[in-house]
């Protein structure tokens, strides 16, 4: 489902027109908008509860009957149990609890959402979903950690979904062209094309566009090249692989909103880096980030500057070779459940009679529930600890005669790993006891062609620091050189 999803949004690009571009973000920027009247949804709060129900069933139904997977054998003794017990920590992978299980809560979000409810609105249906899911839905008894997750970052991926979806969606086309937008817009939000077949708008033809949402640039650029991932210590034999991603800006953040605020995700970021042909983890990266409220300070020719409450999302995975030929993760880090407070500044000048652009940001966030690389702790299929805590993001770069930009961004995540039960009860615990630091450094080099291509070279440092209670600290430092094309529509 993972691959689907970022699969579909690689071909959003291909039904949409192209405006000129400017130079105000890291690797250039293309601007793209839209414009229609605005279709306003019936309000089906019923329905939209019906099909998180009709979800569930359909998941459990597939696990028991085409997967025949353990834990769907449901019985009224393991829903009696569930019922009965406290939620649990539980030992799925790092990939399905922080990854998969948000993008599950996405489908419960865009049921509301697609249902005319709002985006505060919606937010209820994803915890509701979560929790039917962890009663009901399978013979394991119900996870705490899943109900972080999948409520909170079902939230962040169900309203890019619904977006990027209303992006494809144009009532007045048809055919092939018709056929494709409403086939890619149903595998980016799959409960809103449910609902379009259901409500016959996949082939109604209209005079309008019938988007539910407005106007937005879009900067979308896409980049393919090399990667090579080692250890400081061994730093001719790591990992090569082909790298492959794409950078997403949806809104302006730096100019007035269409109110006195912004509203959720009127506004959001989203990057996704994959690699291919080595050890390395399918998605070794996915970073969310969108303002749930916010304010332009000031804004003139010369500067602007915005700050907000943001809502994060990250998720970083590595896979290494040992000496011995064995595997293991150097770094894993998530912020599936993140808020925080940030600001935007952007600066216009000239150097030589050269135009130049300065811009920064800087994030700083609490983390309800995340997870990080742990060296002990092993049960399941869990390698790796969960834990809360904090992380800072800054941001800055320039970019002169809009053909040079030099970046640099600094990440630190901290996640203290509190209920730790491994001594007595290692079933039930978050990991090793302790707390984890992991600082990330990129700084990179971009050549704009004046076109839509562009050369990007990317240095990044991954330091991890672990400091357990039971065991001797651990730090590890590994570091990547990324050299891509990029291509900007």
């Amino acid at each position: 489902m993972k691959k689907l999803y970022l699969l579909t949004l690689l071909a959003v690009v291909s039904f949409m027109p192209t405006e000129a571009q400017h130079v105000l973000f890291p690797q250039g920027t293309g601007r793209m908008y839209y414009s229609d009247s605005l279709f306003v949804a019936q309000k089906r709060p019923i329905t939209a509860a019906a099909e998180v129900l009709a979800t569930n069933a359909f998941v459990m139904s597939f696990n028991k009957f085409i997967l025949n997977a353990d834990y769907a054998q449901l019985s009224w003794q393991s829903i009696k149990t569930n019922l009965t017990s406290k939620p649990v920590w539980d030992g799925d992978k790092f990939s399905t609890n922080l990854f998969a299980h948000p993008y599950h809560g996405g489908l419960y979000f865009n049921a509301a959402r697609s249902n005319g409810l709002s985006f505060w609105q919606s937010t209820p249906f994803s915890f509701c979903g979560s929790l039917m899911w962890e009663y009901f839905g399978e013979n394991e008894l119900p996870s705490i950690n899943d109900l972080f997750t999948t409520t909170i970052g079902g939230i962040c991926l169900g309203e890019i979904t619904f977006r990027l979806s209303d992006l494809l969606i144009d009532n007045t086309s048809w055919g092939a062209e018709r056929f494709f937008r409403e086939f890619f817009a149903a595998c980016i939000s799959p409960i809103r094309g449910v609902n379009r077949l259901l409500n016959a708008q996949s082939w109604k033809i209209e005079r309008t566009k019938g988007r539910e949402l407005p106007d937005v640039p879009l900067y979308l650029n896409f980049f393919a090249g090399g990667r090579f991932l080692s250890e400081y210590d061994r730093i001719k034999s790591g990992e090569t692989s082909v790298h492959l991603g794409m950078n997403m800006i949806y809104g302006e953040p730096l100019q007035d909103s269409r109110g006195s605020y912004y509203k959720p995700y009127e506004w959001f970021t989203l990057n996704v880096g994959m690699d291919l042909f080595s050890k390395q983890p399918l998605f070794s990266q996915v970073n969310a980030t969108g303002i749930l409220w916010g304010k332009n300070l000031d804004n003139s020719d010369k500067y602007s500057i915005t700050v907000g409450v943001f809502q994060h999302f990250d998720f970083y995975d590595s896979q290494i070779g040992k000496q011995n030929g064995e595997k293991f993760s150097p770094y894993k880090i998530s912020e599936a459940a993140a808020f925080g407070i940030g600001g935007l500044f952007v600066r216009h000048g000239t150097c030589r009679n050269k135009p130049l652009e300065f811009r920064s940001t800087t994030y700083l966030n609490g983390i309800a529930l995340g997870g990080n690389t742990t060296d002990f702790y092993s049960f399941d299929n869990r390698d790796y600890n969960l834990g809360s805590g904090f992380s800072i993001k800054l941001y800055a770069g320039a970019t002169y005669n809009k053909r040079w930009s030099y970046d640099v961004s600094a990440e630190h995540y901290y996640l203290y790993t509190w209920h730790n039960t491994a001594q007595n009860n290692i079933v039930n615990s978050q990991g090793d006891a302790g707390h984890s630091h992991l600082t990330v450094i990129s700084p990179y080099i971009t050549y704009h062609s004046g076109k839509k291509w562009n050369i990007v070279l990317r240095n990044r440092h991954f330091l991890r620091s672990t400091y357990y209670k039971y065991h001797d600290d651990i730090k590890f430092t590994t570091t990547d050189v990324i050299l891509t094309i990029s291509y900007t529509l």
